[in-house]
């Protein structure tokens, strides 16, 4: 048997924090990346210094487990790398494929100029509805959800307020 072919697969891993808990999982908010380390370091091309300008919102993602996590945890979550490079090229690839497919076809059949824009723009909309019942399946089968790779942080639990160990 060939041993790549055995071999897991590798994983992405982010570090999130848990922001709410409900039964069966919980909502965990990821800041990301903040451009490459060069970026950050303020020595690339300054993809950062627009996030932090523009002050984009956190990614929040639910985590669907049976691990009993508290607001305030810091987790990381892992995501086979597979799964995240097959959600991209569908997600990039699809509609670029649709809107030229689409104006090429178009623009073959009757030469027009503005059919050849009618045509890009119905299969783009045909590749955006593909590439959504796509990730509706995906989503039901469970197998593009991150799961939890390790807990980093505990929140400490208040202690009780009527506590028999109160010293006096």
């Amino acid at each position: 048997m060939d041993s790549e072919r055995t071999s897991p697969d590798p994983l992405v891993l982010e570090a999130a924090q848990v922001v709410a808990v409900e039964s069966g999982g919980a909502w965990l908010e990821s800041e990301g990346q903040s451009g490459c380390a060069n970026c950050r370091d303020g020595r690339g091309c300054g993809v950062s210094v627009f996030q932090r300008l523009f002050r984009l919102p956190r990614h929040r993602l639910y985590l669907p487990t049976e691990e009993r996590l508290s607001v305030g945890d810091h987790v990381v979550i892992a995501l086979s790398q597979r799964a995240v490079l097959t959600a991209s090229l569908w997600l990039y690839v699809a509609p670029l494929v649709g809107l030229l497919g689409g104006a090429l076809v178009v623009e073959a059949l009757f030469a027009r100029e503005w059919l050849t824009v009618v045509g890009a723009v119905a299969g783009l909309a045909g590749a955006l509805g593909l590439v959504h019942g796509r990730q509706q399946r995906q989503a039901r089968s469970g197998a593009f959800f991150p799961v939890l790779y390790e807990i980093t942080f505990r929140q400490a639990a208040e202690p009780p307020h009527d506590s028999p160990n109160k010293s006096r």
